[in-house]
């Protein structure tokens, strides 16, 4: 018998439940142990060190690990043969029964007998209408806790007792029949099941999983589940906010999400998955982080919409590492163990509730998501701004980071960023709370301005005092001052956090009086000066907070390069002077972080256009080298080179 996949169902939660039973290449070794075993045998995978046993009705299937233990396969008949003595395999058809003693045959033998117990026994062993029995195994029963053991023993004691109808459908239902989600009619008033199939393999009644499938009998079919089914009751007719309101351990989500839209869409829509922290679970997280994430309405929808799957998802569902998508946007990882279901770091418990329109599971912790959290806790769960929050828990800054009455934007420098800086200058920022206090202040803007809002060389004000960051739009990248952004938009509460890979200064020189202070320039100066003397408007008369330049300053070693002739040639010509200098100015601030290796990029100066790109490892401006990068001052940036950009008609000279 071949393994047969009913792709439909799985296409639903394709998407989210990372499949684990693939079409893939069965080794020969596996195709020769199954074929030796004869025909007609079926492959039983076991769970080694516990008691979980799948029937999988497939011949060649291929163990695989559950919960991170490999799984042990085995070989029994498959459904409907036996074995037949001194013959390989089972070759034996066995004979129909009824469902009762089809589930009898199957191991499930305190279920028949509970039925038997409730006058129950005599409809099913007749021929009639054809009924479906999801089989507890022994198993289940025994693991039944008090309470529930006492509420189905009084089950027991009224006329076709509620628990066991609930485990019956009024018609024949193959595996082939469920979807990935699907509700049938139980014999119990009417009373619905939750049927629920995932792209694993594995699938699920009311959250419980089914080990055995598709047990033919004379008049019906036998499923063996691994749990007992607790029929909901009023339950079952209330959706999931009704049943947080009526159960008394959500109050804090009940009244969160009361307060917020989507208990609206809670209540009409369908089938989700809520991830129910009780109130105990909200009540371990610090008054003040609970009230700015439940009273702020942007952070509260994303608290909740954060616990909401916009599908069903059960806990025996998950059998391995599954990344999902909430109804927030964001992906949450479900993986388990031996110790049980885990939502990221957070512990589900064995408790699942069946609403109207979805599911309710239970969590132990709350599951806070970015967009709840303050700007500092953001930086503070980076595993790459340690020092930037370490700086900022050493100053006064740290508070300025989880106020709830203000919004900012923070530029964090990584802790690569900060490693390389001098040492004295970190030595400097550790030592002197003030000294640090500024620097980060000058990353810190207020108000939220995410990069769907950068336009190239707008100008933001800091907290600190006087100070501006210029915002950089690249090809393929974005910027502020000569930073690259290489993580950007993480949203808090009252906040955005930007990772960027370089530390901020603010610049106390204009580019005429960096240049002017160091010798290293003094010929590229003179060129300047001599322009201005005809054009006074040059470089200094523009207005700095409408541009920002970027200047390919030649050093005195490369004026020389030229030979003394040409360079008196070009000083003394006016005109031709204007077009070299022009050669070196960019009406642009490009930081060098923001040319990417194996790329050639055009770039206009103000005469002509160059080409500015890596030669191994070495950022290049034509034949060029930039040997010191990113000198900003006020009103642009400076790029040191090794050679002068001549413009094309003097390149022959």
């Amino acid at each position: 018998m071949e393994c047969f996949l009913h792709w439909k169902s799985f296409l639903f939660l394709a998407l989210t439940l990372s499949p684990l039973i693939q079409c893939r290449r069965v080794p020969w070794w596996h195709i020769k142990m199954a074929q030796s075993q004869g025909p007609n045998t079926c492959a039983v995978e076991e769970v080694p060190g516990s008691n979980k046993k799948y029937w999988t009705e497939c011949k060649y299937w291929i163990n695989r690990e559950i919960c991170g233990v490999r799984t042990v396969i085995r070989y029994e008949c498959c459904e409907g043969f036996q074995q037949v003595k001194h013959k390989r395999g089972c070759s034996g058809v066995k004979p129909m029964t009824n469902v009762l003693d089809t589930a009898r045959d199957l191991g499930a033998t305190y279920f028949v007998d509970y039925l038997t117990k409730a006058g129950l026994s005599d409809s099913l062993r007749q021929a009639g209408a054809a009924v479906t029995l999801f089989a507890p195994t022994n198993e289940a029963f025994e693991t039944m806790g008090p309470i529930e053991r006492e509420k189905f023993e009084e089950s027991l004691k009224k006329p076709e007792s509620p628990y066991l109808l609930f485990h019956m459908v009024g018609r024949k239902l193959h595996s082939t029949d469920f979807d990935a989600d699907v509700e049938v009619e139980s014999l119990f008033d009417g009373q619905k099941l939750r049927i629920n199939r995932y792209s694993n393999g594995m699938i699920t009644v009311n959250c419980g999983p089914l080990v055995r499938k598709d047990q033919e009998a004379k008049n019906g079919i036998v499923h063996l589940i691994d749990r007992v089914l607790v029929p909901p009751g009023r339950m079952g007719t209330l959706t999931i906010p009704e049943i947080l309101v009526e159960d008394g351990r959500f109050r804090e989500l009940a009244t969160t999400l009361l307060q917020s839209s989507l208990v609206n869409e809670l209540r009409v829509g369908g089938p989700y998955t809520l991830l129910a922290p009780s109130d105990e679970s909200f009540q371990k997280i610090p008054p003040v982080e609970r009230d700015r994430m439940t009273k702020d309405p942007e952070a509260r929808l994303a608290l909740l919409r954060h616990h909401v799957i916009p599908h069903t998802i059960c806990a025996p569902g998950v059998i391995d590492k599954h990344k999902i998508r909430t109804l927030g946007g964001d992906h949450i990882n479900f993986h388990c163990n031996e110790s049980g279901t885990f939502v990221n770091d957070v512990k589900m418990t064995s408790e699942a509730m069946i609403a109207k329109n979805g599911v309710i599971n239970l969590l132990t912790d709350v599951l806070v998501p970015d967009r709840a959290r303050s700007v500092l806790d953001l930086a503070v769960r980076s595993d790459d701004l340690k020092t930037f929050t370490k700086l900022a828990h050493s100053t006064d800054v740290a508070q300025e980071l989880i106020q709830a009455n203000i919004t900012i934007t923070v530029f964090a420098p990584s802790d690569k960023a900060f490693r390389a800086l001098p040492e004295e200058r970190r030595y400097q920022l550790n030592k002197n709370p003030d000294e640090g206090r500024k620097l980060l202040q000058y990353h810190i803007i207020q108000g939220k301005v995410k990069t769907d809002t950068f336009s190239d060389s707008q100008k933001v004000d800091t907290i600190g005092k006087g100070n501006q960051l210029r915002l950089k739009v690249y090809r393929k990248a974005l910027g502020v001052e000569s930073a690259v952004i290489t993580k950007a938009d993480i949203e808090g509460q009252n906040g955005v956090l930007h990772i960027i890979d370089k530390v901020l200064t603010p610049p106390e020189r204009s580019t005429l009086e960096l240049l002017e202070e160091n010798s290293n320039f003094s010929m590229f100066t003179d060129a300047i000066r001599r322009v201005q003397k005809v054009e006074p408007e040059f470089l200094s008369g523009r207005n700095p907070s409408q541009i920002s330049f970027t200047i390919f300053a030649p050093t005195n070693k490369a004026f020389k390069r030229m030979g003394s002739h040409e360079m008196e040639s070009l000083m003394n010509d006016e005109k031709s002077l204007k077009k070299f200098v022009q050669n070196h100015v960019v009406d642009n601030m490009m930081s060098s972080r923001s040319f990417h290796s194996r790329l050639f990029y055009d770039v206009h100066t103000e005469h002509e256009m160059v080409k500015v790109h890596k030669r191994k490892g070495h950022l290049m401006v034509n034949n060029a080298h930039i040997i010191e990068p990113d000198l900003v001052t006020k009103d642009g940036i400076v790029h040191c080179i090794d050679n002068v950009l001549m413009p094309k008609h003097h390149r022959h000279l």
